[in-house]
């Protein structure tokens, strides 16, 4: 059930230095793997904890964001037992936080096992390597670690302190840093951790504990659309029950530390609020925005909650076709396999806009999105679209523009970039139209349906390759325009829509319906293919 992206995780030694990703929110979001400076306030050692007596604290929550790093789930939050002792002020005991996973271990949980988190000093938090016994494919139960808990165990807490990679308690909330935790196998070498919490968008993803005891600071934030003159846009902010009150704010561009600060400071236009409730902002533009919620407790404001998201509600230059038919020819025909493995084809739909200036000028709004039967919530990046633009002006030669900033969907691989062997031509070899006919490179518009020659698309996995990868080897990629275009058909599909049921694993394996066991799979009906999850 391992996803096939995992072909590419590299073992790491932690025996150095390590650097890792940032986000903008640095002030006091751990999402953005704040490096912490100073002295700890109280000195952790690692021995085992046997005094006293472990009293429960109730119910609190345990966010994943360990298995994603290895499977293809989403972080999923679940309800845990925690336990303090008066022998150890600071000292959290997890009870078993597997234990309520939504998918099926293979091994049995022993209920009784327990991760300690290590609060003592609140700034500087960390755990050390905790067996979950979550098999969820036969292989192995999952280890889990902190990168501090890892130094602490190996050169002390100073060190772990010194390094940056501390996570901390705020609120009744343990946050870490992106790319702070770590990962394997338990049948792996010991010294062999693969990073993990790596999902971060601000908002709803990665790792966290949630103390039985913390105050009810949830936010959640909804962009509900437009007015019918789209010039406000309607936004719900849902408020937990303890927030005194909730700035929020909606700002230009990503989130920065900069417009938080401005937005506390009164000097960029907010709102405060005191329960849930529906926020209208000025709307003058389509474009990036990121929506603050700061919530005040005590007096005090606390931890904030963002969302960065690209808008088109005025859609300005492009005119809704409607859903294409898009048959994937990039990542599931490569030729000779290329660094994915495994992929099989599939076909779903895709939202479509026209150029208004360019008739026949078209563009895939995020077609590795939502309705990629492979992707989920934590592989795909929800600040902007990602456009596949295709000009298919004249329908004898149609290529398909660069999509420099990679396609938005991660498999493990990087940055992947799409585009023609056309359009590198055209654009980045300053070849002529006739030439690249001669050339047999552009693909053809016929009745509303788009294809390419055999090997005639590319991809490039920048981050790790400096030189394309031909693709749509056999010929797989295609696009149908919808009927509301007024040039599309669906006779293919409809004829495509009477074959049999096929249902694979995530490793492209074929899988019976009697056999399919608690998982992720994708069943593909002639045209339509779809994501199922069997719990």
């Amino acid at each position: 059930m391992s996803t096939l992206r995992s072909f590419l995780v590299m073992a790491m030694m932690i025996v150095c230095q390590m650097t890792f990703a940032q986000d903008v929110v640095t002030r006091r979001d751990v999402a953005s793997a704040p490096r912490f400076n100073g002295t700890a306030s109280a000195v952790a050692q690692t021995s085992e904890l046997t005094e006293g007596e472990w009293v429960s604290m109730g119910t609190g929550r345990w966010r994943d964001d360990f298995v994603t790093r290895i499977f293809n789930v989403e972080c999923l939050e679940m309800d845990v037992e925690v336990r303090k002792n008066d022998a150890y002020p600071g000292v959290y005991r997890v009870m078993a936080p597997y234990l309520n996973y939504p998918y099926e271990s293979y091994q049995e949980i022993d209920p009784e096992s327990y991760v300690d988190i290590h609060a003592e000093d609140p700034e500087h938090v960390y755990f050390e390597s905790y067996n979950t016994g979550l098999d969820l494919d036969g292989s192995g139960a999952l280890l889990i670690n902190s990168i501090a808990g890892y130094i602490v165990e190996h050169e002390g807490f100073d060190k772990a302190v010194a390094d940056g990679s501390c996570g901390i308690l705020e609120d009744g909330v343990v946050l870490f840093g992106q790319n702070t935790l770590l990962v394997r196998n338990e049948f792996g070498d010991a010294n062999q951790w693969l990073y993990a919490n790596m999902n971060f968008g601000g908002y709803k993803t990665g790792f966290r504990l949630v103390l039985p005891d913390a105050p009810d600071l949830e936010l959640f934030i909804d962009i509900q659309g437009v007015n019918e003159a789209k010039d406000k846009l309607n936004v719900l902010f849902t408020v937990g029950k303890d927030c005194e009150k909730v700035r929020v704010a909606m700002m230009p561009g990503k989130a920065t530390n900069a417009d938080w600060q401005d937005i506390l400071d009164g000097k960029a236009p907010y709102q405060d609020i005191t329960s849930t409730q529906v926020v209208a902002f000025d709307y003058p533009a389509d474009g990036v925005y990121s929506f603050y919620a700061i919530p005040y407790l005590e007096g005090k404001d606390r931890r904030v909650t963002y969302l960065t998201k690209e808008l088109t509600f005025q859609n300005v230059g492009w005119r809704k076709l409607g859903y294409a038919t898009y048959t994937e020819g990039f990542l599931a025909d490569i030729e000779n396999g290329g660094p994915i493995q495994g992929i099989e084809p599939v076909t779903y739909s895709v939202e479509v806009e026209e150029s208004t200036e360019n008739p026949g000028f078209f563009r895939l709004i995020d077609p590795y999105g939502d309705n990629y039967p492979y992707s989920t919530k934590n592989d795909y990046d929800y600040t902007r679209h990602y456009y596949m633009e295709i000009d298919a002006t004249d329908p004898e030669c149609v290529s398909i523009r660069k999509m420099a900033d990679g396609c938005g969907y991660n498999f493990g691989v990087g940055m992947m970039v799409l585009w023609s062997r056309a359009d590198r031509e055209l654009t980045d070899r300053g070849k002529t139209k006739e030439e690249v006919k001669t050339m047999g490179l552009f693909g053809k518009c016929e009745n509303g349906v788009i294809t390419f020659p055999d090997e005639t698309l590319l991809i490039t996995f920048p981050d790790f390759y400096e030189w394309p990868y031909w693709t749509n080897a056999t010929g797989k990629f295609r696009v149908v325009l919808p009927e509301g275009a007024g040039i599309g058909t669906m006779e293919a599909d409809a004829e495509a829509g009477a074959e049999r049921e096929e249902i694979f694993d995530l490793n492209g394996r074929r899988v019976k319906r009697d056999a399919m066991t608690s998982g992720i799979y994708i069943v593909r009906q002639g045209a339509r293919t779809v994501k199922t999850i069997i719990r």
